[in-house]
């Protein structure tokens, strides 16, 4: 198997973010890597919801419903703040940001 090169495109990895990425992966029980591969439909925005998903299933990412810019944001900064690892999060902003929110601009 061939090793990947952290420094080299795309990455580009300082030597202190190379041993970050291995001390985390190094410091991950098998669930927890398990985890990464899960993206959750961010179905509700509540602080018990969203903490309930990094706590039990570890999630690597999550991809959510439009809503208005203060509850995207909320929800982001809770994942964000409660998860071990960040987040990957996506949204359908391939007709503009009201794909992500809806107070957002849809383009034409």
């Amino acid at each position: 198997m061939s090793k990947v090169d952290l420094k080299a495109k795309p990455y580009h990895l300082s030597d202190d973010d190379i041993k970050w990425v291995q001390d985390t992966i190094a410091s991950m029980s098998i669930e927890e890597k398990i985890g990464q591969l899960f993206v959750n439909m961010g179905s509700s925005r509540t602080e018990e919801y969203l903490t309930n998903m990094l706590n039990n299933y570890h999630i690597g990412a999550v991809r959510y419903n439009p809503g208005k810019s203060e509850e995207v944001y909320d929800q982001n900064k809770i994942l964000q703040e409660n998860s071990k690892i960040p987040l990957l999060i996506a949204a359908n902003t391939e007709a503009g940001g009201n794909g992500a929110c809806t107070d957002g601009l849809k383009l034409d």
